[in-house]
Parts: C-alpha cells; structure tokens; sequence
C-alpha cells in the first residue's frame, strides 16, 4: 500500500500539543495554520519526530497516523479559512450532502472501567445510561490473562448487560485478543447476550475466520479501525460477513479518505460507524463527517466517564448532551483547543 499523499514531507509548521489525561491516555493535538487535527494512539516520541521530518512520512501505522492528524488539521484550517462547518465544506468538495445536524453516539465505557471487574463494569454501564445511552460497549478482555480470561471476560460482558437492561444496545470489543477458535468455543454464550454488534474478531483479510464466527455467534461483526486503503478492507467487504466498517480519521490518513472508504462499504451494502476512542478534537472531525454517512447509520463511538473535565478541553465546550453531538454554525470542526490543552495542561 503506497503512502496518502497527505503524507509528503511538509511538516515542518506543524505543532504537537499533548494533553495528559489517564495513564492509560494521552491525546496528541496538532496545529497546522489555523487547524486542528489528533494524532492519538502513537508514542508521543514518534509523533514529534515524524512531524519534525523533512522526509516523506512512511507507509506505517504511525506515519498513516500523523498523516491523518495533517489531513485533518488542514481540512479544519481550510473550513475556516472558508467560514463553512467542516461538514458543509466537505460537502461541497465531494458532492455529498449533510444529512443530519446532530449525530447519534453510543458510550464506549472501556477506559472508564478502573478495575476489570464485574462490579465496576456493570457500574460504569449504570452511569452511562443514567447520562442518556442506549448503547453501551466496553472491551471485556482489555488487560485479562491466564487460564481463565475468555470466561472472565465473558462475567463482564453479562454484568454490562444486566446493568444496560434487555432494552438497550451492547456492543463488545474484542481489540483481537481472542482467536477464533476460542470465540467459535463460546459462540453461544455470546449469542445469549444479544450482542449488537462484536468487533475486532478475525482480521480483515480473513473472510473464513469472518464468516464462521458471524454464523456460530448469531451476531453481526464490525472492523476495520486501522484500515487506511481499500484494499485492505475489500477482503471483508466482499465476504459479506463483515456488517459495520469502522474506519478511524486518525488512522485512515484523514477526512477525504475516511469519505472513500464509507462510500466503497456502501456498494456493498455495509454499514459505516466511526472509529473514535478519541480526544474532542477527533471527536469532532468524526462528528461533522458522521453528519455526510446515511441517517440510518449506527451511532458513532465516544469515550465516556474517561475524566470529568473533557469538555472544558475545548472552547466552546464539546457539543455532546444525551448521547448526542450537536454539530453547530461555527466554522471548521468547530471547536478550538483551550490554552490549558494546547500546553497539556488538562485540569
């Protein structure tokens, strides 16, 4: 797979800004002219040093990583600079249209979850339906080892589920931490918990892998945060077994190819939900491109209960009330970093 062009070497104006929030958790914020993009997900040494690079960036999970915080960056700036909502002025670049102002999320709870047990999954679920979500997703086999970590990964699914009720929806993550042969092993107590969708199961390229877990789950299957090219998501497309495309603005080399990989899901009747374990700068750059997918797509992906003082991170405070982002008039993604962000100084 050859480079995005968004990825030649013109760096050198570009700033990196961390902020610290979890030790799990940093957000890298960059600033290109007047625009913002994230670059999250990458050591922070790397993302400095790629961006102080007069080379071009390489075809790697990193370089396609800070390509897509450039991309966005500039996108951002040029929206700006054409005082239009980055939606809007993507619209007029590609020809397609806004279909909605306020955009769906569902709570992903992962990195809320401070213990991996039982109790403070099913509390953590509790809290974000009390905020508002009816669809909840967590990672249940995020840090677990040993003998027994399929079923006690399986006791924190069933606790998020009791905690959401049979009304909402659960999504679970399984980040490829489980071989196929061990979901096909547990594919019915998978299938009890009425799952709305079961993501990062077999790769891509493994349309098999794919089509047998789907049958023995019951269950549709999501993928594809990392992917940045189409042919590295055409083997699951194909397949029909994978159900929801999660391409990342971070990881897929920016907005216009986050656009190209959702419209080729579309021939091929696939779904497209954003990946975005995200700072609010990535949030919403997803948000504004969320609002060019169908009305029907499934709700996009936000952190929540990560820390209590995202919002503020950002003036005017991030848009999200109820499990909703609410894309407003103000130019570019519409939001800025506050001085407190841009210095990585979080609270």
């Amino acid at each position: 797979m050859t480079a995005p062009p968004a990825s030649s070497g013109c760096t050198a104006t570009a700033s990196l800004h961390p902020v610290s929030v979890t030790p799990r958790t940093t957000w890298l914020l960059v600033k290109r002219g007047e625009g913002w993009g994230e670059l999250s997900d990458i050591p922070q040494d790397e993302a400095a040093r790629l961006l102080t690079s007069t080379d071009r960036l390489p075809d790697t999970f990193a370089g396609r990583t800070v390509a897509g915080g450039l991309a966005t960056a500039a996108a951002d700036a040029m929206a700006r600079a054409a005082d239009l909502p980055l939606a809007d002025w993507l619209a007029a670049r590609t020809g397609k249209e806004v279909t909605r102002r306020t955009v769906p999320l569902y709570a992903n709870i992962n990195r809320a979850v401070r213990a991996r047990t039982p109790t403070s999954a099913a509390e953590t679920a509790a809290r974000a339906v009390a905020a508002g979500y009816d669809t909840v997703k967590i990672a249940p086999w995020d840090g677990l080892t040993g003998p027994d970590r399929v079923a006690e990964g399986l006791r924190l699914a069933r606790a998020t589920r009791e905690a959401i009720g049979d009304e909402r929806h659960l999504l679970l993550d399984c980040h490829h931490l489980l071989t196929v042969d061990e979901l096909l092993d547990h594919a019915e107590e998978l299938a009890e918990l009425r799952l709305g969708w079961l993501e990062d199961t077999a790769m891509l390229d493994d349309p098999d892998g794919l089509r047998a877990v789907r049958e023995a789950t019951r269950t549709p299957l999501a993928g594809g945060e990392f992917a940045a090219s189409e042919s590295e998501v055409l083997p699951a497309l194909r397949s029909g077994a994978l159900d929801v495309l999660m391409p990342d603005v971070k990881h897929a080399a920016g907005p216009l190819q986050v656009l190209r990989l959702a419209d080729l899901a579309a021939r091929y009747g696939i779904a497209v939900s954003l990946h975005n374990p995200s700072g609010p700068v990535a949030t919403a750059a997803s948000a504004h491109l969320s609002a060019l997918l169908p009305s029907t797509s499934p709700p996009l992906e936000t952190m929540f209960g990560e820390v209590e003082w995202r919002a503020a991170t950002v003036s005017p405070p991030e848009p999200l009330t109820a499990a909703t982002y609410s894309l407003g008039p103000r130019s570019g993604i519409g939001v800025t970093p506050t001085a407190h962000a841009r210095t990585g100084v979080a609270s």
